[in-house]
């Protein structure tokens, strides 16, 4: 997949100066279609590989402060306050401590970090990581948790880190059990354990 590489490195922020507040869009080069080439390259191997829906809109593209990004991480899973719910289907490839990107049901947009480039596979990763999150909400694919969601979108992330020789654990420090801990409905199965558990209750009074 080294082609996904050198599409990549045509690629280039948008190198006029940002205004306060305002956000940078990723833009390819001179050749305007190269950055939805790179996605739709992307988007193609990902259906390929996991059996996917093919990508009919490519997902837009933000660079933002890291600030941003963690912020949207917190809005997304504390919409009114509350714990292990993330309405409006914002789900980023880390958990919120360690957040690198972020990706927007709403807004179909991914949230990448300012300085992002993607000119090394493991930069090039989160972007697989996100644009899994595209196509399971373009598809309306539905999962128990949130975390059920990310199950996939890392398991791409780490094929596509084989490809080049590396991994989730080499590349961003994620071991196995740190995996269960992103990818397992902890609060869903705690909530289904107590029902069940009151359901015994009523059945030995009774």
């Amino acid at each position: 997949m080294t082609c996904g590489l050198e599409i990549l490195l045509a690629l280039k922020p948008d190198q006029t100066p940002d205004a306060p507040g305002r956000r940078r869009q990723w833009q390819a080069n001179p050749r305007a279609s190269v950055a939805d080439t790179l996605v739709t390259a992307i988007g193609t191997w990902l259906s390929t590989q996991f059996d996917l829906p093919a990508v009919q809109s490519p997902p837009r593209i933000e660079l933002v402060p890291f600030e941003e990004i963690v912020a949207l991480r917190y809005r997304g899973l504390l919409p009114h306050g509350g714990i292990g719910e993330v309405l409006d289907g914002r789900s980023a490839i880390s958990s919120e401590s360690d957040t690198v990107a972020v990706y927007s049901d709403s807004a179909q947009t991914i949230y990448l970090p300012q300085g992002w480039t993607g000119s090394t596979a493991a930069e090039l990763s989160i972007l697989v990581h996100e644009m899994v999150h595209h196509i399971q909400h373009l598809a309306g694919l539905k999962y128990e948790c949130p975390q059920a969601r990310e199950k996939l979108a890392y398991m791409a992330q780490d094929r596509w880190l084989n490809l080049f020789g590396g991994s989730l654990a080499q590349d961003f420090d994620l071991d196995g059990l740190s995996l269960l801990v992103k990818t397992k409905c902890f609060f869903s199965s705690s909530i289904k354990a107590a029902k069940h558990g009151r359901a015994q209750v009523r059945t030995v009074r009774r």
